[in-house]
């Protein structure tokens, strides 16, 4: 009798043990790699806000979500250089790093993710560069005054190319 009730109390137990095992195995939830840029030229990290669409360049505390970054699901290779481009979303807010062709010194800051043109950017050879399809595209840099951070072209003159280097390094 007291194997029956043992029986009795030992397989809801072993089914229950199966089944968190078996839902545990089969679920798609997987770890995200988080991103830290920190500028060759300064030393300093790319940050986003919590509250807001700015991006600029500050001390870098891989700890706090807004010097955090990772990339899109999608992406596609340009064809004539074999560069894959992917969108750069901010832990912060979830929004992609944007950035336009307008001027020579292009504003860089976060907006939701979608068709726009300028959320598309590689990390290759320690450059972010973002593919606005308009040639080669603009290179991620810092700013001589102060902790703006702009997309510009790689040959602009008198720009250190130090400031164009970000060094990633990965959770």
């Amino acid at each position: 009798m007291k194997s029956v009730k043992t029986l009795r109390l030992a397989v809801p137990m072993g089914l229950a043990a199966l089944m968190l095992t078996v839902a545990g195995a089969m679920s798609t939830a997987s770890a995200t790699t988080y991103w830290t840029y920190m500028n060759d030229y300064e030393g300093a990290c790319l940050v986003s806000s919590t509250v807001s669409d700015s991006v600029w360049s500050d001390t870098c505390n891989d700890s706090l979500a807004t010097r955090n970054w990772y990339w899109g699901a999608n992406s596609y290779t340009r064809s004539f250089d074999g560069k894959v481009f992917r969108r750069l979303v901010s832990k912060a807010n979830g929004d992609c790093l944007t950035t336009d062709a307008h001027t020579s010194v292009n504003a860089v800051w976060t907006s939701p993710c979608g068709n726009a043109p300028g959320q598309w950017w590689s990390a290759d050879g320690n450059q972010l560069l973002c593919d606005i399809g308009a040639g080669w595209g603009e290179y991620l840099r810092t700013s001589a005054n102060g902790d703006a951070v702009y997309a510009t072209d790689l040959n602009e003159n008198g720009i250190d190319p130090h400031r164009y280097v970000w060094w990633g390094a990965h959770s």
